[in-house]
């Protein structure tokens, strides 16, 4: 009987990670297959409750990768985990559910990959502009405030009150001790303001989903970028929107989407589910073997600009 990993998303079947697991997973040298779960955006509590249940039911199942549930299926279903990680207590979300003989446990491995790749394009800077302000938000300012010389100021925008209130109640007291101003602000947008107002040099970041999930920009399409922006897409697919008003507008900006961040979020939700060693060592080398894979895809947006 094949061993399974399920990935949980809102529009799996058009995920690059399709191509890319079996790959992974045979320079792993294992034998495991990926089992493809959508479930919708606001999806209901029920929902998440049946599909954690049925997890824990099967017998195939090592665990579960998790993207745009994080919060959500926590929040609905995390009676039914045996345990957190103690960063998952902490963010109040799981992107990794390890199925073991005492039950599902869960775990936020965000904040590992997210990080790591944020040291590589932005390793330092006064002021960050992150439109969106869901789990991957949360894992990157958890991220940035654990840093020797964290940022001056963190901006958070979200149409959802829920959702900022639950980043304010994660960060707020991060951002307290360690003296770093923090903004949220709640509305329909577009965000042009808070990113039109930041000083040059600023990471803005978007974890919307907007631009795959959905189609459009959390931007206006006359939208500006500060002088010398490091403008990043937690996106790998889509229409990416916001990455090609960045790259229309220059400015010396340096743009990103989130290629990276998927091989490296892969590696890192992988890690306690199939026991990965070497893990950081293991995410470069998804990211080596996927290339050839996304190089064989048709172009949606142009490459990225490199940082000037």
């Amino acid at each position: 009987m094949t061993s399974t990993v399920w990935f949980v998303g809102v529009s799996t079947a058009q995920s690059m990670v399709n191509q890319a697991f079996p790959v992974w997973l045979a320079d792993l040298g294992l034998d495991v297959r990926l089992r493809c779960r959508d479930v919708p955006l606001a999806a209901p509590a029920e929902t998440y409750r049946d599909l954690v249940a049925e997890l824990a039911r099967d017998d195939t199942a090592l665990g579960a990768v998790i993207t745009s549930h994080k919060v959500a299926l926590l929040a609905a279903a995390g009676d039914l985990l045996a345990r957190l990680d103690p960063v998952a207590a902490e963010c109040g979300e799981v992107n990794a559910l390890r199925r073991g003989s005492d039950g599902l446990v869960g775990f936020a491995r965000d904040p590992i990959s997210v990080g790591r790749v944020v040291d590589r394009i932005w390793p330092d800077g006064e002021q960050v502009v992150c439109l969106g302000a869901g789990g991957t938000a949360i894992a990157l300012g958890r991220h940035l405030l654990d840093r020797p010389v964290p940022p001056a100021r963190l901006v958070f925008t979200d149409r959802h009150h829920a959702a900022a209130d639950h980043l304010r109640s994660v960060l707020g007291p991060w951002a307290a001790a360690r003296r770093v101003g923090l903004d949220i602000h709640v509305g329909a947008g577009p965000w042009d303001g808070p990113v039109e107002r930041s000083p040059a040099g600023t990471l803005v970041v978007n974890a919307t989903g907007l631009g795959k999930d959905r189609p459009g920009s959390p931007l206006s399409p006359v939208a500006g970028f500060p002088s010398g922006a490091v403008v990043w897409d937690l996106n790998y697919r889509g229409d990416l929107a916001m990455l090609r008003q960045a790259r229309r507008a220059d400015d010396g900006l340096a743009v990103h989407d989130g290629w990276e961040l998927f091989c490296h979020g892969w590696a890192a939700a992988l890690g306690p589910i199939l026991d990965l060693p070497g893990e950081a060592h293991t995410a470069d080398r998804f990211v080596a073997l996927a290339a050839p894979l996304r190089r064989n895809q048709p172009a949606t947006t142009a490459p990225a600009q490199p940082r000037r």
